[in-house]
């Protein structure tokens, strides 16, 4: 309870309720302000350790697992072809795949396990967002900056003590005292980098010096304040770029945080991109694991027959024998070869950054191995007891690039360009910022004043009655000059940002001129991919034909060297695996050309919703909050739209 004492040490009420009163406003005023604020934080007010002691429980045991994920079945094994065959299988097209994968992508996987090794580096649909919300670096937080500020203050005082000199004690030897202090004030930051203020001082005072015209009296002040940066933190340009509060070589003004959004929502097209690419390079390892089984499959039948053959005819001579066992061994090549494009290794696959940043196709085999990574990717369960099964084919058609258009494409559109093009503004700016400091600390202050002084605070003959009056005015005005002598650290900062930018001018040109390396190089790819597409099913047919004429002459009873034939029969499976290969590396090689031009999103009909395009924002704005960013697929593509 607060208590007013005149110097009779006696209670005056209506003091006590005044007092009340202007300590019921500041509280009401704290309410409105930050009800919102503390109203879902009630765990941190208080002694209360409830929450945090359920939390440590779990670290000081380790951590351990308080949900389980749902266990998928027991993986597929395929030991034979048979199994194979009766396999329940699942055809996917590469629209269904995409579909699929952008659904269940709240993760951008990758096949090589980032998400263990460095899971901070994998993004997510929250990444953006995560982003824009930043309470040190965001746009909100820069705007923060500008926000006004209301303070409250109150303060309650009682001295009793005793002078040796009247004087000291106002006439007295024995000198007591009641003071109150308040102070309520609103302050607001503008984008020009001035601070106003306004600002009500009420004290009360109540003690027995003898020269006092009341035994106490209440003093209401109303402040009116602005401080202007002259020279250095003023203008819009460095309060936009740096923000208020900035030092040299620390920026975070709006300006600055609007770019690091934009480089993080470019960043995120860069991600899904990537993602989209291992994607597309999973299906078609998939599609090529089937092809060469069938490759393998029709090599171990056609060996088998040979090895029956000969061993029908098989008799006691040495020579007789010896064709049994080569046709034998062939055989059993061809079956180990099978049993591997069945089951598969886990040996490097296709994927981004393989030798080219869209990746080169490996040409790797195993049907089960690529099912399993293309389910991881895609966010299936690693095993349901289906096979998924590829239902489109590549795309054999010959394709001309018109070499100034997508060269023009690569630099406009590359994710990789647009960020370090962002970079290179945001040095710009930082540029012009660090320069401000060059000049001296130089504000001007101005305060006017109104002052009441009464026996009440309100009413008639009141504080409050005699500031209404306006008798008594002050105005007060000063420059405040301050420098640092040789400025050297801002010398520094300026020197310092001047290298930054001519490191990341450089590294933009550099990496145009690496850019267009590589598209040059996967153009030059996609060339010889499909020359070697063509090579291999003419000589696929050539070898056939020369096995199909080896077997009719051995069947029809004319001499026909072993060697020769099992020869052929390698010939024939080595032709068939080589052209699957060059037919899925031709279907890599074009998706490659629209990965390093930019517009592997564009061409498969994907838009990357984060944020709808924004003006710059104002310093008094407060903008709404930024949805997350999410992956609709506005018309997922066709085989020919991803190869066109």
């Amino acid at each position: 309870m607060i208590t007013v004492l005149d110097h009779d040490r006696k209670p005056r009420l209506g003091n006590i309720a005044t007092a009340a009163r202007v300590v019921l406003f500041a509280l009401v005023v704290c309410f409105v302000f930050g009800c919102r604020t503390y109203r879902n934080v009630p765990e941190t007010i208080g002694n209360r350790v409830g929450s945090i002691d359920a939390l440590m429980l779990d670290v000081d045991a380790g951590a351990p697992a308080c949900e389980f994920p749902e266990m998928p079945t027991p993986p597929l094994t395929l030991r034979n072809p048979e199994d194979l065959d009766n396999a329940v299988y699942r055809d996917l097209t590469l629209h269904e795949s995409i579909e699929i994968a952008l659904s269940n992508g709240d993760v951008l996987r990758d096949l090589g396990a980032t998400v263990l090794r460095l899971p901070e580096a994998v993004g997510t649909g929250q990444s953006i967002g995560l982003v824009e919300t930043d309470p040190q670096a965001s746009i909100e937080a820069a705007l923060s900056a500008f926000d006004a500020q209301f303070y409250a203050f109150g303060k309650w005082q009682n001295n009793d003590r005793k002078f040796n000199n009247r004087f000291f004690g106002g006439g007295a030897n024995a000198f007591k005292q009641d003071t109150h202090d308040y102070v309520l004030q609103i302050s607001k930051r503008t984008a020009t980098g001035a601070r106003f203020a306004i600002r009500s001082v009420t004290d009360y005072d109540a003690n027995n010096a003898t020269g006092n015209e009341t035994l106490s009296a209440w003093q209401t002040q109303l402040h009116a304040e602005m401080r202007q940066p002259l020279l250095q933190g003023g203008g819009l340009t460095f309060n936009r770029i740096a923000g208020p509060n900035s030092q040299p070589g620390i920026y975070n003004g709006v300006l600055i945080a609007k770019v690091n959004n934009d480089i993080t929502s470019s960043k995120f097209r860069q991600q899904v991109r990537d993602y989209l690419s291992d994607v597309m390079n999973a299906y078609w390892d998939l599609y090529f694991a089937y092809r060469d089984v069938d490759a393998k499959r029709d090599a171990m039948q056609r060996s088998r027959s040979t090895w029956q053959s000969f061993e029908a005819q098989k008799t006691s001579d040495r020579k007789s024998g010896a064709s049994e066992a080569l046709a034998r061994e062939q055989f059993y090549r061809f079956q180990s070869d099978l049993q591997d494009a069945i089951a598969g290794k886990l040996v490097q696959r296709t994927r981004v950054k393989n030798s080219s940043s869209g990746g080169t196709f490996a040409g790797l085999n195993g049907v089960q191995a690529a099912e399993r990574r293309f389910r991881l990717l895609i966010g299936l369960p690693i095993g349901d007891g289906m096979l998924i099964r590829p239902a489109d084919e590549p795309n054999d058609a010959p394709i001309v690039f018109d070499w100034d258009s997508i060269s023009m494409e690569a630099i406009q559109m590359r994710s990789e360009l647009q960020q370090q093009r962002l970079v290179v503004r945001r040095r710009e700016m930082e540029l012009l910022a660090a320069k401000n400091h060059l000049m001296p600390s130089l504000d001007l202050v101005t305060i006017y004043r109104l002052r009441g002084l009464d026996k009440q605070l309100a009413g008639d003959d009141s504080a409050f009655d005699e500031l209404g009056t306006f008798n008594f005015q002050e105005y007060e005005a000063s420059l405040e000059l301050k420098l640092p002598v040789g400025f050297r650290q801002a010398h520094a900062a300026v020197h310092h940002a001047r290298l930054q930018l001519a490191r990341d001018r450089a590294l933009l040109r550099e990496q145009e001129r690496q850019i267009l390396h590589d598209l040059t190089a996967v153009v030059a790819d996609c060339d010889r991919a499909y020359a070697q597409m063509q090579t291999n099913i003419n000589r696929y047919i050539a070898a056939s034909d020369a096995l199909d004429v080896l077997e009719a002459n051995r069947k029809a009873g004319l001499p026909v060297s072993l060697e020769q034939l099992l020869d052929a029969q390698r010939r024939v499976s080595e032709s068939q695996t080589k052209y699957y290969v060059s037919l899925a590396e031709y279907t890599v090689a074009t998706k490659n050309v629209q990965f390093e031009k930019g517009t592997l999103l564009q061409t498969a009909n994907m838009m990357v919703v984060d944020a709808p395009p924004q003006p710059v924002p104002q310093m008094d704005s407060h903008a709404g909050p930024v949805p997350v960013a999410s992956l609709p697929v506005a018309s997922l593509p066709t085989p020919a739209d991803l190869n066109r």
